[in-house]
């Protein structure tokens, strides 16, 4: 129930295109949610990993810790710790489970020897934004000298590169809604094309075994388009403010951007919605 010490600063690669607010926190337990409605499971149903062994469960990249504090009621013997290169959307200690704990960490870095070999279960969701094409291998490595023999290693990742909105019925308004969209997976492809595709390669190079691979669509559940889809926009927005007050290369004008947000969220009230891929892989570390 406690946050630990914070570690030395680091390079922080997810702040070159996101925030980290309250009003971010909220939207990540949001689209959390929705993900998860989609998905349609925590943990992976070839995780054999029962409650009652009282298992300890990493999640990396924990943001606000939703993950760990949901997965607190399906496991609450378990040790739940929480890591991320921030501290700034983890809840107040308070609010955690008991069992829960979060942590700085940078997974890009050489694991302490002392959490080698420790977790029965590591998850990981959505990173991509926080992750250079080089980082992927070397990061995929750390978390496998963390997992315990037998262990498994659960990362969802998304696939932003092929996203696109579509009208959901006649007569709705697509085009600010998609000329946006289109704009944040240019300027993010090179994260954006990683990640999703090559997880169940670099898993199996680094000696983990029984690799698979689930895929659901975004829209899977119909009632989560409309909500799932205004989350998002919200993202792309954060994004689109924060590369234009930098001045970045093929960012759209500060001056544009109010009216582009009001019509790509009218856009979506009349039926617009995104849809994209969930990739769900899992793999575990030899016994």
């Amino acid at each position: 129930m406690s946050h630990d010490a914070p570690a030395n600063k680091v390079s922080d690669v997810y702040s070159d295109s996101m925030v980290r607010n309250a009003r971010e926190a909220e939207r990540l337990n949001e689209q959390y949610h929705l993900l998860n409605q989609n998905i349609g499971y925590l943990l992976h149903p070839s995780i054999t990993c029962r409650p009652e062994q009282a298992p300890e469960i990493a999640d990396m990249g924990t943001g606000t810790g939703i993950f760990l504090s949901e997965l607190s009621n399906s496991y609450p013997k378990a040790t739940l710790h929480g890591f991320d290169i921030s501290g700034d959307l983890f809840p107040p200690v308070e609010n955690l489970p008991s069992n829960v704990t979060l942590s700085l960490m940078d997974i890009k870095e050489t694991p302490p020897l002392e959490a080698c070999n420790r977790y029965d279960i590591i998850h990981v969701r959505l990173i991509s934004a926080a992750m250079n094409p080089e980082d992927w291998e070397p990061v995929v490595y750390n978390l496998q000298k963390l997992l315990k023999p037998g262990g498994a290693l659960q990362w969802e990742e998304c696939n932003f590169a092929q996203g696109r909105h579509y009208r959901g019925k006649a007569g709705c308004t697509i085009s600010a809604a998609k000329s946006v969209g289109d704009a944040m997976r240019y300027g993010l492809k090179e994260k954006f094309a990683y990640g999703w595709s090559t997880l169940p390669e670099i898993m199996r190079s680094a000696g983990l075994i029984d690799v698979e691979e689930d895929i659901v669509s975004s829209d899977r559940v119909v009632e989560t388009r409309e909500s799932l889809s205004t989350n998002g926009m919200v993202a792309v927005f954060q994004w689109a403010k924060n590369v234009s007050a930098r001045g970045m290369l093929g960012s759209i004008p500060a001056h544009d951007l109010t009216g582009f947000e009001e019509q790509a969220f009218k856009d979506i009230k009349s039926g617009c919605y995104v849809r994209f891929d969930i990739h769900i892989i899992l793999g575990f570390k030899s016994k």
